[in-house]
């Protein structure tokens, strides 16, 4: 006789079988969810956070426009599928400054344990350095022994946890870490294009002899925490009253990053060069990932932009076509287009709609390639002089005259560029290049980076993409390196150097001219656009307009790719809704032996360190990273 269950046996196998079930069906979701993830770093967010949060686009639209992949994570679903076994060496995972201070004791372990085993992290500042009470710890930071730095000590420090201070380092770094020549300096360019102390620059040594330098004329400060270094990390960059400021520890069988700055702060008040830089080290250095480069082809990319503020403006063009400046590529040339210059009535200006010169030479200019663009406001010294976040009703007016007479001259083609006057760029201008479909604009914002879609604070100007200009200190054009008696052979050598630079980092920067500075220092501007040419006649660099950067650009944004773990190799898979034309992979050759195509096209170019994959025509792209052992 076979005997019922009573209705409590019932109801507790009902619920181990519902539990059964309920963990099958985790185990099949975080399974599926770690396979989205493979190849990607893992960006630890609060549990509290939405995934679309303005701090945290921040991090995924920087991953996006390095080409890495980025996935964000509340940090509890991420301590769920934790693996501590032969995969803990697949996880890389960061730990941002600013929106995560806090996270628990059992959060900040389990890291611990995970890089021990294999992992890699990216512990930025005070990412962290916060209980999930919003307490410091005892003493020194929880993660200082992993990262190899003391930092964190409120108990010692108080209030006073954190310097203002320079940052110092090595070229080399500097270069690694995507900073251009000119946004750091040596210390004899630091000791006469900034204010950085005597005292400071003797501090230096030769393993740490350049500064970052902004385009100021006094020094670039940053907020770091003080440290010490109880073990022996690899230093990167540190200050220059020695706090480290960015290094690298092995911890067990894995490796930690310390990022003492304030990344997204930073990025969120335009200057957006340090999340970038360490994001993209961190992914191609350490984690060794595969990256979408962001340039046409991989191939490394100048863009020429001209302004021309003036009625005198139009001789000099004159002068620089007759020694075959525009004779290279596309260039973006930019005009202000009213009668006067520092105020109404003056007659100094270029008055495009009643100068023939100035007509002819538009044309001219239009027939050989290159992309007319607005120079802000009719009266160019005023509006830049005058024009605030507050009065944009009353100076509105002057962009539209400008768009006018510049639309005119230019075959009736609305002009999609733009450059400000003097650097002066008020919040309402945005919305207005946003009405007149501006596609690219120059900033004086994020000095050195290759193009962004702006942030300011947690508004994202994404209807347009900024293209930040070089700098050297204080100097961005020729007419600054006159203020600062600077020789043309010093100006040339920082030109030669960012050629140099652009080439070998396959990346896309905004130089800047007028004519007038441009035809006094000649010597030096017509060597770098024939080194340029040079370069592109081995197509290893090219010119382009910033349309054209800025089409590519949205095109590439488009591109979804993934990698995925087969057997003991990688697949990445691309797709793109029109064509992969012109994209190119850069794949480290430290972690793959070789790349086979399996499906679409593409060519697969191998350099010192990387296999260059560009695809051609076609919608898909499906090829086999060969894992080394």
């Amino acid at each position: 006789m076979t005997k019922s269950l009573s209705w409590k046996q019932w109801l507790a196998a009902s619920v181990a079988v519902l539990c059964m079930l309920a963990a099958i069906a985790w185990h099949q979701m975080s399974s599926r969810h770690a396979s989205e993830r493979y190849g990607s770093l893992t960006l630890l967010i609060p549990d509290s956070m939405a995934m679309d949060a303005p701090e945290v686009s921040i991090w995924t639209q920087a991953a996006a426009e390095r080409g890495v992949l980025l996935t964000p994570l509340s940090i509890s679903t991420w301590m769920r599928g934790v693996n501590y076994g032969a995969k803990a060496a697949q996880q890389a995972v960061i730990i941002p400054d600013t929106f995560h201070r806090r996270i628990s004791d059992a959060a900040a372990q389990t890291l611990m344990d995970v890089v021990h085993a294999g992992g890699k992290a990216m512990v930025v500042q005070d990412g962290g350095l916060l209980d999930e009470r919003g307490y410091y710890s005892p003493g020194q930071a929880r993660f200082s022994a992993m990262l190899g730095v003391r930092y964190g000590d409120y108990d010692q420090y108080k209030e006073n946890l954190s310097d203002y201070d320079e940052i110092m380092g090595s070229a080399s770094t500097m270069e690694a870490l995507g900073i251009p020549p000119g946004r750091y300096l040596n210390a004899k360019a630091a000791a006469s294009l900034t204010s950085i102390a005597a005292s400071d620059l003797a501090r230096a040594n030769p393993e740490f002899d350049s500064f970052v330098a902004g385009y100021t004329k006094d020094s670039q400060r940053f907020a770091v925490l003080k440290t010490d270094r109880p073990a022996t990390p690899r230093i990167l960059l540190q200050s220059a009253d020695g706090n480290v400021v960015a290094s690298i520890h092995r911890w067990g069988q894995g490796e930690a990053m310390f990022v003492n700055l304030p990344l997204t702060y930073l990025l969120e008040r335009t200057d957006g060069i340090f999340l970038h830089g360490f994001l993209a080290y961190f992914s191609s250095e350490m984690v060794r990932q595969p990256s979408l480069l962001a340039t046409p082809d991989g191939i490394g990319a100048l863009v020429l932009n001209w302004h021309n503020d003036d009625r005198k403006a139009i001789g000099f063009l004159h002068t620089l076509q007759d020694e075959g400046i525009f004779d290279h590529g596309h260039q973006s040339m930019h005009f202000t287009a009213g009668p006067d210059v520092n105020r109404e009535g003056d007659g100094l200006g270029m008055d495009l709609d009643h100068n023939p010169d100035a007509q002819e030479m538009v044309q001219k200019l239009r027939s050989q390639g290159h992309t007319i663009g607005n120079h802000g406001g009719w009266i160019h010294n005023y509006f830049g002089a005058n024009a605030n976040d507050s009065n944009g009703d009353d100076f509105e007016q002057y962009l539209d005259l400008n768009n006018q007479a510049v639309t005119k001259a230019n075959g009736g083609q609305e002009p999609k560029e733009y450059s400000a006057p003097t650097g002066n760029q008020p919040l309402w201008v945005y919305d207005w290049m946003s009405a007149h479909g501006v596609k690219a604009y120059y900033t004086s914002g994020s000095v050195g980076m290759p193009p962004t879609r702006l942030w300011l604070g947690f508004r994202q100007v994404a209807d347009a993409w900024a293209f930040p200009v070089l700098t050297y200190g204080q100097v961005a054009s020729a007419e600054e390196a006159s203020f600062q008696h600077m020789s043309v052979d010093e100006f040339g050598q920082w030109l030669q150097q960012l050629a140099r630079f652009i080439e070998q980092t396959r990346t896309i920067r905004l130089s800047y001219f007028h004519p007038i500075g441009a035809v006094s220092y000649l010597p030096a501007v017509k060597a770098y656009i024939e080194t340029m040419q040079g370069c592109a006649d081995r197509a290893q660099c090219q010119f382009i307009s910033m349309t054209e950067a800025a089409d590519f650009l949205s095109s590439r944004a488009q591109v979804q790719w993934s990698l995925q773990e087969q057997g003991d190799d990688d697949v990445l898979t691309a797709s793109h809704p029109q064509s992969l034309a012109s994209m190119a992979w850069s794949i480290p050759k430290a972690r793959y032996s070789g790349v086979q195509i399996q499906s679409g096209e593409a060519n697969v170019q191998g350099t010192d360190q990387t296999w260059l994959v560009r695809a051609k025509a076609g919608q898909q792209l499906i090829m086999v990273l060969h894992r080394r052992p």
